[in-house]
């Protein structure tokens, strides 16, 4: 077991554009962050008068401290001694980022995927060794990898499943968890893009993080320069596990804020075993069925089940054809997926 290393804190700057989300809000996670879109973390090195700017072009001085949350949603200070070698992470969209910046080579092990993983991360995925179902993996299992960082979703840090940040920088191992995931504060997109720059950061890829996160920044302000969020906001339906009796629904914060930036608010109440009786109460304009493994016997005649169903033939999203799928990785991870969500519910929106 390793011993605990001594937690070298320095000044971070790290700033999160807020987004249109109608999520839960934590105002003191979001009121004690310096704010910007680079999220940019000073190492000990640089001057507390360094710019955005300078500290988004330079090079990664270590140690270098950057702000982080816990499972409850609290700022926390991880510093990091040198870039990491050995990455665990802890759902797809952390290792798919990785991938991205050109760091496959440094993961070591990754938990279960929720989903087959099909497309462009296909093979990447298949030659990371899976460690274990992100139910059960033990802590053990995860220290016998031998881990110089913990990358992922921030609600895995606990006492009921990772372990807490604290257990995990008591054995000299420091934790990055996704602002992108963290559900008691205001979500926004741009989220995902600070946690590209801060990863970049952390592994001194800046180069590379900060031109990938322009260009999908870019992808986002095409969608939200338009008047499609102003006035009221309509009701869309994330659902899921549709049987024509019963359905299950999705509420999350991410989620919510890509739907706000399209004019739209989820009436999800974020249950399972909801009736039609609730479906048609919802009264939904757009209907967005959320596909997964999991629920692969249902998800394959859902949408027909639904058309024909006299009962809910006057909800508005299914009198006017505003249904569409898309996969549970694609809209309800906390990476770089979430982008291509909004690009693909606008080209629906659209037709």
């Amino acid at each position: 077991m390793k011993k605990i290393f001594n937690i070298v804190l320095s000044t971070c700057i790290s700033l999160a554009l807020v987004g249109c989300a109608t999520a839960s809000n934590n105002n003191s996670a979001s009121s004690t962050v310096a704010e910007t879109s680079s999220a940019v973390a000073e190492s000990t090195s640089v001057s507390e008068s360094s710019t955005a700017d300078e500290n988004k072009s330079s090079e990664t001085v270590y140690p270098v401290s950057i702000t982080t949350y816990d499972a409850d949603g609290k700022e926390i200070t991880q510093v990091f001694e040198k870039s990491p070698e050995r990455i665990i992470t802890n759902n797809l969209s952390s290792t798919e980022i990785l991938i991205d910046l050109g760091l496959q080579d440094k993961i070591v092990g990754m938990l279960n995927p929720d989903n087959e993983v099909t497309g462009d991360y296909a093979d990447a995925i298949a030659a990371i060794p899976h460690i274990g179902d992100k139910k059960s993996v033990s802590k053990e299992v995860v220290l016998s990898n031998n881990p110089d960082i913990i990358i992922g979703r921030n609600m895995m840090f606990s006492d009921k499943s990772l372990g807490t940040i604290d257990s995990w920088n008591e054995n000299s191992i420091p934790v990055y968890t996704q602002k992108a995931s963290v559900s008691n504060m205001k979500q926004s997109l741009e989220n995902v893009i600070e946690d590209i720059r801060n990863i970049g950061i952390i592994f001194n890829v800046q180069e590379k993080a900060n031109a990938y996160a322009d260009e999908l920044e870019k992808k986002i302000n095409a969608v939200a320069s338009s008047d499609k969020n102003s006035g009221e906001l309509k009701n869309a339906l994330i659902m899921c596990a549709y049987n024509d009796s019963t359905f299950g629904a999705y509420k999350s914060a991410l989620q919510e804020s890509i739907l706000n930036t399209l004019g739209y608010t989820n009436v999800a109440t974020g249950t399972s075993d909801l009736t039609l009786e609730n479906l048609v109460t919802m009264s939904p304009e757009v209907i967005i069925y959320v596909t997964s493994d999991r629920n692969k016997d249902l998800d394959t005649k859902a949408v027909d089940l639904m058309k024909a169903n006299a009962v809910i033939s006057e909800v508005p999203a299914i009198k006017n054809d505003k249904i569409m799928t898309i996969s549970y990785d694609e809209l309800m991870d906390y990476g770089t997926s979430s982008i291509n969500a909004l690009e693909d519910i606008n080209s629906f929106l659209n037709k």
